[in-house]
């Protein structure tokens, strides 16, 4: 009985959890624990329900905790390797963030506007529907300053 219901279940959980990670290993990790967590839970089951949605609101709450705990981790990783910037690396910063401003200087207008829009974390269609243009031109117009800048500074150096 076991072996059919996860012969029956396993394509469609796998490859939902497959479209949530984007990572067939993971998915694989993540269905196998599903699978094991409903044997455990089978008397919560409501079988008003088809199986494979049970089991795939089981690895969906499988997969949002792995997020949970991954970004957790990595708050961990980044606070432990925070060291304080010395004298010399915050000088120099300011230096290129001044460099940074007079070149967006020469820029125009619009474009200055969408890379500052862009640096306080605007998403792209935010900046397209701000400027009244397409959310393409905003990505290709970004990418395009975001270069020409960057070539410059690079000359300089």
């Amino acid at each position: 009985m076991l072996e059919t219901f996860y012969r029956e279940n396993y394509h469609i959980v796998y490859g939902y959890l497959l479209s949530l990670c984007g990572d067939p290993s993971l998915a694989e990790e993540l269905t196998a624990e599903t699978f094991f967590r409903a044997v455990e839970r089978i008397g919560r089951y409501d079988a008003q329900y088809k199986p494979s949605t049970w089991l795939c609101t089981i690895g969906r709450n499988l997969f949002l905790n792995y997020c949970r705990k991954k970004r957790r981790m990595a708050t961990l990783d980044a606070a432990e390797n925070m060291v304080a910037p010395s004298a010399e690396a915050l000088y120099m910063k300011k230096e290129q963030l001044e460099e940074i401003w007079s070149l967006l200087q020469r820029c125009r207008p619009e474009q200055r506007q969408l890379f500052i829009m862009r640096l306080e974390g605007m998403r792209f269609a935010e900046i397209a529907l701000a400027l009244g243009k397409s959310e393409s031109w905003a990505r290709v117009a970004f990418f395009r300053l975001k270069s020409q800048i960057l070539r410059e500074m690079e000359g300089k150096l």
